[in-house]
């Protein structure tokens, strides 16, 4: 184990440097082999950052084209929409608009993965010097690489949160090194919560372990805990300035950069700001009570200004907004959904949290660094029990693993290269490979098929017409008819929503996006009612078009949710309903498409 903890600088080992170039080489290419899926986040994303770029106002966070009525007041940050909005807008020029988006949509995730391994090898460096670098290089191509978050056209902004949170750790393990790590730490805390909150108990966590620091160092401790307090309220107030406009700033939420968020976060930083730069000197137990006492006014805060973030956000979603929509977006679902489709994905991460966690302990009890491995620790649990409430969050525990097995694989490493035993050698090479839950995928497979061939077989055409399902209708050609339609509202399932706007002028009532309750509400309504009295409804509703997906990937749930007399099933079926004028829809199209004519 790590027995001391000297100061060391990857930037300046030209080993680490050439290291970390490979690892970034490789990562590419491994992600290019993958292939990648438009995500209806990612798309999304790509609409808003042209809207931009065609002229919507900087404080203006309205998809005009969601939803009915003014359209949905997005989440997103501003933060996102620019550096990707700068770049195609200097490529475009030089090499026209489509050369310039592929250019995008490839340098943009590119560098915040580049980014990403450089923040784990820094990492890395601190708790093992140059092998622990590279190591953390290696485990940081595995963890990014099986993430997919930084694919070709990964738009979306858990990629920069990935960045930012990895960054984070990177400063908490300097910030005796650096004297400007205390303002680097805030700077990223505050960032990532400006661009989303999805992360913030792990943010949250990491700044309780600031004060801790404090808490057990006192004077040494001080500046870093004053400038982290200083920087993290100082961003967040420019962020809020410069990013957010007042209707998305007041909004009654916590999935963005509110005031709800912003005002308890701020309270908190300079609270401990505060009471580092006035009780530093003072015993151990007069810094914990006056770290508690600051905890209890952001407490207060919180109560009084944002009683709805101290809940679960779930619970405050209409009831069939959570039975017929988030019940079908897998990455919402819990850990029993996941095991069920993925059960060897997900037993070879709970196996390598393990034992990454009893690793962790090992070295916070025997390490220099106790306070750094116990971080670790309290993130991988925190990480752990989120994710079995979210699968979506699989991705951030994955990261949390990061530093720890960087650390065992530099173990495993020097142990061969003092004694070259081939016991040692085949110890780190098994580790490497058991890193990346894709052995649980493959060793799923050969399970299936070694102790149930047809049972395997099955399962994987199960999962195959799954990843696939609709895949036609996603496709830019699949729009390319409704695209020379006159503009108006379409009626087209969740999962293609994004597609229309990306594609078409024209709008949509309802997508995968929480805020859209109106749109969904609406939708959910229309999906489950009886098809011949919903007439009226889609007037008022101003739905111009209706589009059905051939392959009609949820007509079996929409069909169980209407009793069969919901309009998707009649269109399955064949049956028209007379308000509905056929425009296309031959058995190679991707889309069967309809005109909403007559309406009584």
């Amino acid at each position: 184990m790590q027995t001391s903890q000297q100061i060391y600088n990857s930037r300046t080992d030209p080993v680490v440097l050439l290291a970390f170039v490979c690892a970034f080489v490789v990562l590419v290419v491994l992600m290019t082999l993958s292939g990648h899926s438009e995500g209806s986040d990612d798309i999304m994303r790509w609409v808003g950052v042209r809207d931009l770029l065609e002229g919507q106002g900087w404080f203006d966070a309205y998809q005009q084209r969601l939803g009915p009525n003014d359209g949905t007041l997005m989440h997103w940050s501003r933060l996102v929409d620019a550096p990707i909005a700068g770049l195609h807008f200097a490529l475009q020029p030089v090499f026209g608009p489509d050369i310039a988006f592929q250019i995008t949509a490839f340098f943009w995730p590119a560098l915040l993965a580049a980014l990403t391994l450089w923040a784990f090898a820094m990492t890395g460096g601190v708790l093992g010097g140059r092998e622990g670098a590279i190591s953390a290089l290696v485990i940081g191509v595995l963890t990014l690489e099986h993430s997919r978050k930084f694919d070709y056209f990964s738009f979306d902004h858990h990629n920069l949160q990935i960045l930012l949170f990895a960054a984070a750790i990177a400063f908490f393990v300097l910030r005796k090194d650096r004297r400007y790590a205390g303002w680097m730490l805030g700077l990223c805390l505050a960032l990532s919560v400006s661009v989303g909150t999805e992360a913030i108990l792990q943010i949250a966590l990491i700044a309780v372990f600031c004060a801790i620091d404090w808490m057990i160092n006192g004077t040494p401790a001080r500046h870093r805990t004053v400038t982290f307090g200083v920087g993290l309220a100082l961003t967040l107030a420019l962020t809020s300035l410069a990013t957010t406009g007042r209707d998305s700033f007041f909004y009654p939420s916590c999935d963005a950069l509110t005031i709800s968020v912003a005002l308890p976060a701020s309270v908190a930083a300079l609270g401990l700001a505060a009471v580092a730069w006035i009780g530093s000197g003072w015993s151990r137990p007069g810094r914990i009570v006056a770290c508690l006492g600051a905890g209890a006014v952001t407490l207060a805060c919180s109560y009084v200004f944002a009683p709805y973030c101290l809940s679960n956000p779930i619970d405050a979603l209409p009831q069939e907004m959570r039975v017929f929509w988030l019940g079908q977006i897998a990455e919402a679902q819990g850990i029993s959904v996941v095991l069920e489709r993925h059960w060897g994905e997900v037993i070879a991460l709970m196996a390598m949290s393990l034992l990454t966690t009893g690793a962790a302990l090992a070295f916070a009890l025997r390490s220099r660094a106790g306070l750094d491995y116990t971080l670790f620790l309290a993130l991988i649990a925190v990480g752990f029990v989120v994710f079995l409430y979210q699968s979506r969050m699989m991705t951030f525990f994955s990261v949390s693993l990061v530093a720890v097995q960087a650390q065992i694989l530099r173990v495993l490493y020097n142990a061969y290269a003092r004694d070259r035993h081939v016991a040692a050698g085949l110890a780190m090479v098994a580790f490497v490979i058991c890193v990346s839950p894709k052995i649980g995928i493959s060793l799923e497979k050969q399970f299936g098929a070694l102790f149930n061939p047809s049972f395997a077989a099955s399962a994987s055409a199960a999962g195959q017409d799954s990843s696939e399902a609709g895949a036609s209708c996603r496709t830019q050609q699949a729009y390319a008819a409704l695209r020379d339609l006159p503009r108006g509202m379409v009626l087209i399932d969740f999962d293609f929503a994004a597609n229309v706007l990306r594609y078409t002028d024209h709008a949509v009532l309802a997508g995968n996006y929480h805020r859209n309750q109106a749109g969904i509400l609406a939708q959910i309504d229309l999906f489950r009612s009886d098809a011949t009295r919903i007439a009226p409804h889609l007037n008022a509703l101003g739905i111009d078009y209706v589009l059905l997906c051939t392959s009609a990937p949820r007509a079996d749930f929409w069909s169980a949710a209407s009793g069969g007399r919901g309009l998707q099933t009649r269109l399955v079926e064949g049956e028209v309903p007379d308000y509905l004028t056929r425009i296309s829809g031959s058995g190679e199209d991707a889309f069967q498409m309809f005109r909403v004519t007559a309406v009584q």
